[in-house]
């Protein structure tokens, strides 16, 4: 590990897609919205042949994924960030979305809550989005980082792209990483920094691919989680 913790309290960090919910929500809200409109539809079209070299560098994401962003939400009308989040939340739990919290992270969680343990989401979709969709879900005392979106010519773009070493930047810039983490969860090899960063690492239902890149770039510490059940939200018991 890149130093050791330091905190009086251990922290316990989360991705969020893939790992505590079994989709990814930035992209499931960009995929409905296009989806539901031909004109949107035909945008992306015509502007994917353009946009997918940049998918080839890694600085390049943010552009493809601040495009996409801004045929999903186009026009705004005056709305915010959070009401075109929290209308498409209301809607991520129920048909034909259907995504659901694995119930084995929510049980992980409560068992790092009940140590006394800090509890902080680190994740590459929006930070508005993912707090509108655990809204009522997961307790308030977990603080959620992610991808910071702004408004931009009637639509939302990424201002920052929450993704593999950029995780860290932004928890050095907003004080939460001193020099360590005690236990880190994530399904993907994109969180290979973060999990460097901490005492304990989990790698969520991973492929193949997966687990050996990541045991190979952090000498084999790593523990495989097999998360598969999922649970009923309070959003969907309303």
């Amino acid at each position: 590990m890149n130093g050791t913790t330091t905190h009086t309290r251990s922290v316990a960090v989360f991705d969020f897609d893939k790992t505590l919910i079994d989709g990814d929500v930035a992209y499931l809200f960009m995929n409905t919205a296009i989806k539901a409109s031909k004109v949107r539809r035909m945008a992306v079209g015509m502007l994917m042949p353009l946009l997918l070299p940049f998918l080839l560098m890694r600085p390049g994401r943010i552009i493809v994924v601040s495009v996409m962003m801004w045929i999903a939400t186009f026009p705004l009308r005056g709305r915010t960030a959070q009401a075109v989040f929290g209308a498409f939340a209301s809607r991520v739990v129920s048909p034909p979305i259907n995504t659901r919290f694995y119930d084995e992270g929510m049980k992980a969680l409560a068992a790092h809550r009940r140590l006394g343990h800090r509890l902080l989401i680190i994740s590459g979709s929006p930070q508005e989005l993912v707090r509108q969709v655990v809204q009522g879900v997961l307790e308030q005392d977990i603080r959620i980082i992610g991808s910071r979106i702004v408004p931009f010519l009637g639509g939302l773009v990424y201002r920052s792209y929450c993704m593999g070493p950029d995780k860290i930047k932004l928890a050095r810039r907003l004080g939460v990483l001193d020099k360590g983490w005690d236990y880190g969860y994530s399904d993907s090899a994109w969180d290979i920094p973060l999990l460097a960063h901490c005492r304990h690492r989990f790698l969520v239902n991973p492929d193949k691919k997966t687990i050996n890149r990541t045991r190979a770039a952090l000498g084999g510490r790593v523990t495989i989680l097999n998360w598969t059940d999922t649970i009923k939200t309070p959003k969907e018991k309303e």
